[in-house]
């Protein structure tokens, strides 16, 4: 794998590790790139529902469109990266993940410092009061048919997912977080992610400009590759190799 002792070596000498993940580090947990070729950003008539608007338009057509997805991620389980981050978070070295998943997979392999920048699909909020809501036990209903809609049983209005939909704004107080991470890192790991979808492709030139060395994993190539030691392989390759350096 070409790189990966130098990646070692740069993993080895950084006290401040940040991570960004994008889609391609949960793709080998079995959850669909949403814009790979067979992506479900590809179907125009998804993208009009996955929305903002479309949302407060038809909440039974949205849900009836996510519930597929929704299953998919919740039954899926970290992967080796991700058991890899929370290691070196117990090892003192990562100081934040920060993902563009809604999965929820670096909490469940043990990590603690998740920025969510594209927000989570386990909880919810009442579109009136907002008040929050534990989303799973309405995914468990409305998977097995007896619920279309999550309601909040005070207002009587849908309840929306915590995911950053088309049209949204992305949680400022998750951004700001994340921003600070990366200015204070060392050496910034890249999972996973194309680094088209802004604002998260910013944040890699921050750290570079930061001063931070910067480590992309990822089949494709991404617009940083000649600011970065680019490494083209699958994740869950590179992982196990720095799991057995580490």
């Amino acid at each position: 794998m070409q790189g990966i002792e130098q990646a070692i070596n740069l993993i080895r000498c950084s006290k401040r590790v940040v991570a960004l993940s994008g889609a391609g580090i949960s793709t080998e947990a079995g959850i669909p790139d949403f814009r790979g070729p067979e992506g479900m950003w590809q179907d125009e008539s998804l993208l009009n529902l996955l929305s903002a608007s479309g949302f407060q338009r038809d909440p039974e057509a949205f849900y009836r469109a996510s519930m597929t997805l929704f299953t998919t991620i919740s039954r899926s389980q970290p992967t080796l990266a991700h058991r890899l981050l929370a290691e070196m978070e117990q090892m003192g070295k990562v100081q934040a993940v920060i993902t563009q998943n809604i999965d929820g997979l670096h909490q469940a392999a043990g990590s603690r410092q998740v920025y969510e920048i594209h927000g989570t699909y386990r909880t919810g909020r009442c579109v009136k009061c907002d008040a929050g809501f534990d989303m799973m036990p309405f995914y468990a209903e409305m998977e097995h048919g007896r619920l279309k809609v999550p309601m909040c049983p005070k207002c009587l209005v849908p309840i929306k997912p915590d995911i950053v939909l088309f049209e949204d704004l992305l949680p400022w107080t998750v951004w700001k977080g994340s921003l600070q991470a990366v200015e204070q890192c060392e050496l910034m790991l890249v999972f996973g992610s194309s680094l088209l979808v802004y604002p998260a492709a910013e944040l890699p030139m921050i750290a570079l400009e930061s001063g931070a060395r910067l480590v992309i994993v990822n089949l494709e190539r991404t617009p940083y590759d000649g600011s970065a030691l680019t490494i083209q392989a699958k994740i869950g390759d590179f992982a196990h190799a720095i799991f057995s350096a580490l």
